[in-house]
């Protein structure tokens, strides 16, 4: 049994079994930005929304895993003060993941890609019911010790116009596509 065989026994949502997670898969390769393509300044409202159910929040828990009931217990979240479950502080990352296949902001995606470092500020929970959409402003990129660091703002708004979260997010990338499919067969590409 292949890695994409395993994590598929986990997949409980129809989200999950419907989102292409093989990033090593060269044909996805060809619809994400790389890291010399990426204009610093550029900002895109992602077409493609997140409508948030109680299976997304209680499945990304599980996942996780945190047994903390107020992700998924509605009567207990209810008797903490919410309104209905609540959803897990990085269950963000899942909604990036999703909405960024392809086009401005894929480069998070990018196998060989490595995460130094993010900040995740929030606004306003996010909730069942809510339809999320993801604004993304590509606002830095720089190399040092010879690595290509690509830093982008995600703001996150649900269908009322209200500010969720903001994520600012730091990836490590390999600088082309060559770098990736170099990357795909076990090469070092990271160089500079």
């Amino acid at each position: 049994m292949d890695y994409m065989e395993e994590m598929a026994k986990y997949y409980t949502t129809q989200k999950q079994k419907d989102f292409t997670s093989d990033f090593l898969d060269p044909k996805q390769i060809d619809s994400y930005e790389f890291w010399d393509e990426i204009q610093i300044g550029e900002e895109s409202e992602i077409p493609t929304k997140f409508e948030v159910k109680a299976e997304d929040l209680k499945a990304f828990a599980a996942a996780v895993p945190d047994d903390n009931p107020i992700f998924y217990d509605e009567e207990y979240a209810k008797q903490c003060g919410h309104d209905g479950i609540v959803a897990h502080p990085l269950f963000v990352t899942q909604i990036r993941f999703f909405l960024l296949q392809g086009g401005h902001g894929s480069w998070n995606r990018t196998p060989g890609a490595r995460n130094p470092g993010q900040i995740i500020e929030y606004y306003d929970p996010i909730r069942v019911g809510d339809i999320l959409t993801l604004k993304l402003t590509s606002y830095d990129k720089w190399i040092k010790r010879g690595k290509y660091y690509m830093r982008a703002l995600s703001r996150i708004y649900d269908q009322y116009g209200k500010l969720k979260m903001r994520y600012y997010s730091t990836l490590i990338l390999p600088r082309t596509k060559a770098d990736v499919l170099r990357f795909l067969k076990g090469e070092h590409a990271l160089e500079a």
